[in-house]
């Protein structure tokens, strides 16, 4: 593989390097030079997020670092090194009846490591929770090339740290992910997959409000807007299309059976459900212009839905927006709907309404003309950004690890 395939905006880096051991990885640390910087490489799908790092000498790669490390099904934990992809594990965890309860865009590619770099979302987030949430112990090396592990299968800890979560999301920018330990979970039974149009405008608030405060329990609720929906749906051209709520249940046959009585409307047959899930879970990786991630109340995700999409047409741009709706974690992606559209126009406007909206957006694609201008990925910088500060200064002072990609540019 050439240099060329890990460019990141531009930059190149010196060398790439494919360390298949833990050892060979912490003797590539000892050896970098003062100042350099390493950029860590999984499968390499969300390497468009964050900023260009400050520095790029080594792109180093964990696709060689790829094994399972321990597996007890009755203890229902798996420890695995960071290279190995969730395809693959997730295909050993099924030889069980067992899954890790993550439901990942591109897991052919992406890397156990890399989701939790990356803080990988997940469809079904509503019942089996976050990667947060199945990660009980990690293992990194640190920019002194020491390895240092918390949580689970402990050898090393660090004082004061919860780390499986302190890293869950840094990016790379504290240390190298080597290996993980999980929690992992029975396979459902069964599932089922609803869809329900909203044939009014603002029927998704009432919908919404109906089915959180029912007796139903969903392992996802999503809120398509119109013109997301006609993509994920393939809604034909010359048919005007809708808002659509798309609700998963899973569970034992009996429970999911009831839910979807209950709800009062058919469910799709098996291969339709997973290519919509398909789709849905891979939404927010869908190719962009722009795509912003957005996390508001539950309760203004209809609203804020419809102002995007207003925003945008109004600007000459085209939306569509899908919303986790009993999160209140929406994406949406942005393009020109004419060669005259500007993205000078709508991005002033944008920042506006996200503003006011009282949460907080990520902009995990952006076009070179923003990028070009310096505009912020992250906003607001929230009130733990000093402790983050703090945390990098401690464990990476001379600013290894993937120095400028992160809130702040960390």
């Amino acid at each position: 593989m050439t240099n060329g395939s890990f460019d990141l905006f531009g930059l190149a880096p010196g060398d790439a390097v494919f360390p298949a051991s833990i050892t060979e990885i912490q003797d590539i640390v000892r050896e970098a030079p003062a100042g350099a910087a390493i950029v860590p490489w999984g499968g390499g799908t969300r390497q468009h997020l964050g900023y260009a790092p400050e520095r790029y000498d080594l792109a180093l790669s964990t696709r060689n670092l790829n094994r399972v490390v321990d597996y007890q099904p009755a203890d229902m934990t798996v420890t695995v090194e960071a290279g190995i992809t969730v395809a693959a594990l997730q295909s050993l965890l099924g030889e069980q009846g067992q899954f890790l309860a993550l439901d990942v865009a591109e897991p052919e590619r992406r890397t156990v490591g890399g989701i939790i770099a990356a803080r990988a979302d997940s469809l079904r987030r509503f019942q089996y929770g976050s990667v947060r949430d199945s990660l009980i112990g990690v293992s990194v090396i640190d920019a002194r090339a020491e390895l240092v592990k918390g949580g689970g299968r402990v050898v090393k800890n660090v004082s004061g740290y919860d780390l499986p979560k302190m890293y869950c999301g840094s990016l790379g920018t504290l240390g190298l992910i080597v290996e993980a330990s999980f929690k992992v979970s029975p396979l459902p039974q069964a599932s089922a997959t609803v869809l329900l149009p909203l044939e009014a405008e603002h029927n998704s608030e009432d919908a919404l409000d109906s089915l959180l405060a029912s007796e139903l329990v969903p392992s996802f609720l999503y809120l398509l807007s119109p013109q997301a929906a006609r993509v994920l749906l393939e809604i034909p051209d010359g048919v005007e299309p809708t808002q659509f709520l798309i609700v998963g249940f899973d569970g034992d046959e009996e429970s999911v059976a009831w839910q979807v009585e209950t709800l009062g409307a058919g469910a799709l047959d098996s291969e339709t459900a997973g290519t919509i899930r398909d789709r849905l879970r891979d939404f927010a990786h869908a190719p962009s212009p722009m795509t912003c991630a957005f996390h508001i109340l539950s309760s203004q995700v209809g609203a804020f839905s419809r102002m995007l999409e207003w925003t945008a047409r109004r600007a000459g741009f085209v939306a569509q927006v899908a919303t986790d709706a009993a999160l209140g974690m929406m994406w949406a992606h942005f393009a020109p709907a004419s060669e005259a559209s500007d993205w000078s126009t709508l991005w002033p406007d944008l920042f506006d309404k996200a503003s006011r909206c009282g949460g907080s957006f990520i902009v995990e694609r952006m076009p070179d003309e923003l990028r070009a201008e310096d505009k912020p990925i992250w906003f607001p910088l929230l009130s733990d950004f000093a402790l983050m500060r703090g945390l990098k200064e401690k464990l990476d002072p001379g600013r290894l690890w993937n120095p400028g990609r992160f809130v702040g540019r960390l």
